[in-house]
């Protein structure tokens, strides 16, 4: 039987999903010729943080698949220059303005699925363009390993540092800046390489670290409750193309036509991602068939990090006036063990939640209607940098928009300037309080409002 139209739709939209958050990648240009700083200058730009060349123990934990890097060959912007290479078995890109102001933007990008080709990605282009025309140059990493890995991001991210340090000299002072699972690879290192990263900047980051994944157990497992049916999830070599496939769309629906079930699940989802809030029902449309892609599409949940993840313990919550309690759904759902040795946080520091224990600034950007990495994941990490008292080291901000990674120009360049002020000034920039309720959230740093704000709150 051939796969549904609705789950061919899932895989071309995860293939532009993949890349939301970046440029594409440019064309190979010649090689320019790599000026290395002048040891000189080197030492007036020497940062007060320690550097980097101290031993951290690794955040990451390979699978051991073999990669092979993608050509990391790009044209710099004007005005710059463009440096690039294989380091160890990640690529990695340079660009470093002809007027550097000796400052460094180390960018880390998002999930890349799970294909054996690792690639450099880009800053979003403009924030490119604003750190060139800033003096600041940029340097980022494709990783050593494709899949959900923050942990060995943040390592080959601190690898690329230290490299550039030797090649260039040592930034006066080096940001994080990171995408989608990009944010959780900033918290890592932010949290666990104290002295080496002065500010970090967050966009639609999966902070809670590995319960971006277990979100997508919960998804997985209300889908079962409203819909009956079970997910052939963690079983090898199942049919994905048989009863299941057929049933899901007849006994849940659309988004735009759901079934009574189909309500019900949208209303379960909501509150278990932020609550009522701008552009929930724009995102939840957007990213229905894609969250589905990507269990059906993994039924020996590699993505779920070798059973590592759960939604045992979640409280769900649901509407009044569907046909079924709150009480009755948390009895009623199925709960997915996590396996205690893959959640160890010894073993395998990059498959348990972040800690919220910051060492530097962080700022986040986040959509309200993302529903892919969802809001209520910001509000986690509030709660664990309370807990931590850290709190003043982190600024939120809520962006009025439905999707994942959905952000203006000007919401970017802006975001990344305050950071930089706080950084060098001290000024702690405002932000939203995501800890309550969010029906109204965003009108602050939302720049434009988008066609039809709020969009649909329920």
């Amino acid at each position: 039987m051939a796969l549904p139209r609705w789950l061919l739709a899932a895989v071309a939209a995860f293939a532009v999903l993949v890349g939301a958050c970046s440029d594409a990648a440019a064309p190979p240009a010649a090689t320019p010729a790599a000026t290395s700083t002048p040891a000189a200058e080197a030492e007036t730009r020497a940062p007060a943080s320690p550097s980097p060349a101290a031993a951290f123990r690794p955040l990451g934990t390979s699978a051991g698949v073999a990669t092979t890097p993608r050509d990391p060959a790009f044209s710099a912007l004007p005005g710059a220059s463009a440096h690039y290479g294989i380091l160890g078995r990640a690529a990695y890109r340079i660009e470093i303005p002809d007027a550097w102001n000796g400052e460094l933007v180390l960018y880390a990008h998002g999930f890349a699925g799970f294909g054996t080709e690792v690639a450099v990605e880009n800053p979003p282009r403009a924030l490119r363009e604003h750190l060139i025309a800033g003096g600041f140059a940029w340097a980022a990493s494709s990783y050593s390993e494709n899949g959900y890995v923050p942990g060995i991001g943040a390592d080959d991210t601190l690898a690329l540092l230290q490299h550039l340090t030797a090649e260039f000299g040592k930034p006066a002072r080096t940001y994080l800046v990171g995408a989608s699972m990009g944010g959780n690879v900033v918290a890592l290192a932010l949290e666990n390489h104290p002295g080496v990263y002065d500010g970090g900047l967050a966009l639609c980051g999966a902070l809670g670290g590995i319960e971006q994944i277990d979100y997508l157990v919960s998804w997985v497992a209300l889908a079962e409750y409203f819909s009956g049916l079970t997910f052939p999830i963690g079983v090898p070599g199942a049919d994905l193309t048989s009863t299941f496939l057929v049933q899901l769309p007849l006994r849940l629906g659309t988004p735009a036509a759901p079934t009574a079930a189909g309500r019900a699940f949208a209303s379960a989802v909501k509150h278990l991602t932020g609550g009522p809030r701008p552009f929930f029902a724009e995102g939840f449309a957007e990213q229905y068939a894609v969250n589905f892609g990507l269990a059906m599409l993994d039924p020996e949940r590699r993505l779920l990090v070798n059973r590592a993840a759960t939604n045992e313990g979640v409280a769900y919550a649901i509407d009044p006036g569907l046909g079924v309690s709150a009480e009755e759904l948390n009895a009623g759902v199925r709960r997915f063990p996590a396996d205690p040795a893959a959640r160890n946080a010894e073993a395998h520091p990059d498959a348990v939640p972040t800690t919220g224990r910051l060492t530097a600034p962080l700022l986040t950007l986040h959509n309200t209607g993302d529903l892919f990495v969802p809001i209520s994941l910001e509000q986690s990490y509030l709660a664990k940098a309370r807990a931590a008292g850290t709190e003043e080291l982190l600024v939120q901000r809520a962006i009025r928009a439905g999707g994942h990674c959905k952000f203006s120009a000007r919401e970017l360049t802006t975001a990344f300037d305050d950071l930089v002020r706080w950084v060098r000034e001290g000024v702690r920039p405002a932000g939203d309080d995501l800890s309550g309720d969010l029906s109204d959230i965003g009108r602050q740093f939302t720049n434009p409002l988008r066609p039809g704000d709020p969009g649909t709150v329920n």
